[in-house]
């Protein structure tokens, strides 16, 4: 029984992390005159252990009326990991005990080269949204409120859940999420 004790001591536990502003804020894109409001959260590891190949998934909870989303389960970008032109392959990323970012949802300040784009609303922070959001209908998520569920697991622990209301906005300097628990 001690030895499942120390086992159970050692594994990865994840938690999630939310405080505004420092996880809704503006960022310039380095190599481009783009300009996004972002809604990101903080995982860390509460553990001995690393947690290994964590994956995180955005999963709709409810939509406002009216409003149809393509994909049901968006896996999401972690910061500073390269990302491609796909849509929902995972990512996953290793986590000691250093807090990872992770993007969940953005709004675009719409300049000419974002001229096909809608006007209004958000993007859920999958690779291929970040990379090329004109290709990423699926992502799209029109103006209104949203529940969403984020869960973060790993292979070798613990992982997290927590549930977000994402207001997508009608000016991309509206976007609002706020952590329900």
């Amino acid at each position: 029984m001690v030895g499942d004790f120390r086992t159970w001591r050692k594994k990865p536990r994840l938690t999630i992390e939310f405080a505004v502003p420092e996880d809704l804020r503006v960022w310039d894109l380095h190599g481009s005159d783009r300009q996004q409001k972002v809604a990101t959260v903080h995982v860390r590891n509460a553990g001995r252990a690393t947690a290994q190949r964590c994956v995180a998934v955005l999963k709709p909870i409810s939509v406002p009326p009216g409003v149809t989303l393509e994909e049901r389960d968006f896996v999401l970008h972690w910061a500073d990991t390269d990302y491609t032109a796909h849509t929902n392959v995972a990512e996953p990323v290793d986590i000691g005990s250093e807090r990872r970012r992770l993007d969940m949802v953005f709004s675009i300040d719409k300049k000419e080269q974002f001229s096909l784009l809608p006007v209004f609303g958000a993007w859920v922070a999958i690779p291929l949204a970040l990379s090329n959001p004109t290709a990423a209908s699926q992502a799209y998520l029109p103006p209104g409120e949203y529940r969403f569920r984020l869960t973060v697991e790993c292979e070798n622990g613990k992982g997290a859940s927590k549930d977000f209301l994402i207001c997508s906005p009608t000016s991309w300097t509206d976007l609002t999420a706020r952590s329900l628990g």
